[in-house]
């Protein structure tokens, strides 16, 4: 994947005009995903690629075995049953002096990790019992667009560090108790991909796309209330400051088909450029933050 990866940057650079007539896919059309997934299959592509590289180089260093795509809530679920002390394991002293256990794997830092990596630390509380909080890697923040009550990125953000109780959780002994549980940012990656969930699945079987607007600004801060508490002071305001350089659309209303187009800025133009298919073309910086239906981000 780094070899071919490699090839298509170097067709940009070295990209023929006139450009040479289009060639007929035909079998070399390959399996269709959803923009996201297929964006997610390339950076856990390569980055395991960079940590096999990695093994290689090092191959007395068994940590190395340890990724820390998306897929690493495997790894978290064995040192969770492995029980306290594991390695991968550390206390963190919380508010009122309270032990949480943090289960932590052992993260290997790649150039993908390096640019899109971040962590979520994850706390569960339960009642009359210690808390236990979980970092988990990520390279795109899912964020949960479905209440009324979220109408920009913001609201969402917000959604996602919220506490929300966790229903029918029964112990080991098979006896039921309440908890709950809440997400805060851990680490911040340098390029930060937010993953707007606009289909869900009905009760009555079947999927189906929202339809409302979700409004996004060209330039985020990430507020400290959504910081992890160890991290708040840690972070000063221009490493939570984003500016936005690429938006990624899915037009129309249906959920089982559609296409996708993006909005990329160009730093040699100093504008931005509407990319769909083969078709390119200039567009102003109103057009890119305004939700419409038809241009769903």
């Amino acid at each position: 994947m780094i070899d071919s990866f490699v090839r298509l940057m170097n067709e940009f650079t070295n990209m023929p005009v006139p450009p040479k007539p289009r060639q007929t896919l035909g079998d070399k059309m390959g399996q269709q995903e959803d923009a996201e997934e297929y964006l997610g299959f390339i950076l856990n592509g390569l980055h395991e690629e960079m940590v096999n590289l990695k093994k290689l180089l090092s191959p007395n260093n068994e940590k190395l075995t340890i990724s820390n795509g998306p897929k690493n809530h495997l790894v978290r679920e064995e040192q969770e049953e492995q029980g306290k002390g594991s390695e991968g394991e550390w206390e963190h002293v919380g508010p009122r002096n309270k032990m949480p256990i943090t289960s932590q794997a052992d993260f290997v830092q790649t150039s993908i990790t390096s640019i899109f990596g971040g962590h979520i630390r994850s706390v569960v509380y339960q009642q009359s019992s210690e808390e236990s909080a979980t970092l988990q890697p990520f390279f795109t923040l899912q964020l949960d667009i479905q209440s009324d009550k979220i109408r920009t990125v913001q609201d969402a953000l917000e959604s996602l560090v919220a506490k929300e109780s966790v229903q029918g959780y029964t112990t080991k002994t098979k006896q039921q108790v309440e908890i709950s549980r809440r997400g805060t940012l851990e680490k911040l990656p340098h390029v930060l991909v937010l993953h707007l969930k606009w289909f869900v699945y009905k009760k009555t079987g079947g999927c189906q796309k929202l339809i409302k607007n979700i409004e996004y600004p060209v330039d985020l801060e990430i507020s400290r209330e959504l910081l992890s508490p160890g991290v708040k002071n840690k972070n000063f305001k221009c490493h939570r400051t984003y500016r936005l350089f690429a938006v990624v659309y899915h037009p129309g209303n249906s959920a089982k088909g559609g296409h996708y187009t993006t909005d990329v800025f160009q730093i040699g133009l100093d504008g931005w450029l509407c990319i769909d298919d083969q078709t390119v073309k200039l567009i102003n910086q109103y057009q890119v933050v305004r939700p419409t239906a038809e241009r769903t981000a």
